[in-house]
């Protein structure tokens, strides 16, 4: 990899010096897994490469489309249309498979620069944070590798937690969250009027912007908090 005008390439389409760095240091990556697992190098590289690569990726649980994304833009820069067509449609095909997964841009009041950064490396919905940042291991190194702070992608990760519920996305999971009920271990020790009575006095001292949740709702969103696994390290 000529490194030189590889980062010059990437200058030039507007991206950040901090970006640009995880574009190098993932394009090392995929190297040194070519020579490793491949017995080939960076400029032979062929569809069926990508391919194993991706599926290597999934494999370790963690999403391929943040990988596949700088593949793109080395391909663009190499000027192979082959090579950037197949990472581009593994992509879409990994794309479409999570659309409907709710956005964690779509969350209410939170820290959107950090939204962006974890959208650059392909955490990009509530599956994709639980996945990468469900330890304070993930989290403390997701925070050094993107320049954010940790407290802001713990409350993602937090907000992510709390959809697990069901029927519960931008609004209602602040909702729970501003209220202090951040895991479905805090949410499942309630019972439904019980919680009903807690939101109504949480609404009525904070100002809440919205309403108090049915408690029909209530009552699924405590079933599913009983049966759900604790998945996020505190």
């Amino acid at each position: 990899m000529d490194e030189k005008r590889f980062t010059l390439f990437l200058k030039k389409k507007g991206k950040k010096a901090n970006v640009i760095d995880r574009n190098i240091k993932a394009i090392k990556k995929f190297d040194h897994y070519l020579h490793n697992n491949r017995n080939t190098e960076l400029s032979n590289v062929k569809d069926k490469d990508i391919i194993a690569y991706v599926a290597m990726v999934e494999e370790n649980k963690q999403s391929p489309k943040g990988h596949l994304y700088v593949l793109m833009n080395y391909f663009k820069f190499i000027g192979d249309k082959k090579l950037l067509h197949c990472a581009a449609s593994l992509r879409q095909t990994r794309t479409e498979k999570s659309r409907s997964i709710f956005l964690l841009k779509n969350f209410l009041d939170v820290d959107q620069h950090c939204v962006k950064e974890l959208s650059e490396i392909g955490i990009k919905n509530v599956e994709d944070m639980l996945e990468m940042g469900k330890t304070k291991a993930q989290r403390k190194q997701l925070a050094k590798q993107l320049d954010v702070p940790e407290l802001s992608i713990l409350e993602l990760v937090k907000l992510s937690d709390i959809t697990r519920l069901g029927y519960v996305k931008a609004k209602l999971s602040r909702l729970y969250y501003n209220a202090g009920l951040d895991s479905p271990e805090k949410i499942a020790r309630f019972e439904p009027g019980d919680l009903h009575a807690f939101f109504v006095k949480f609404v009525r001292e904070s100002g809440w912007d919205g309403m108090v949740p049915n408690p029909k709702d209530l009552v699924v969103n405590i079933a599913s908090a009983r049966k759900l696994k604790k998945v996020v390290e505190e």
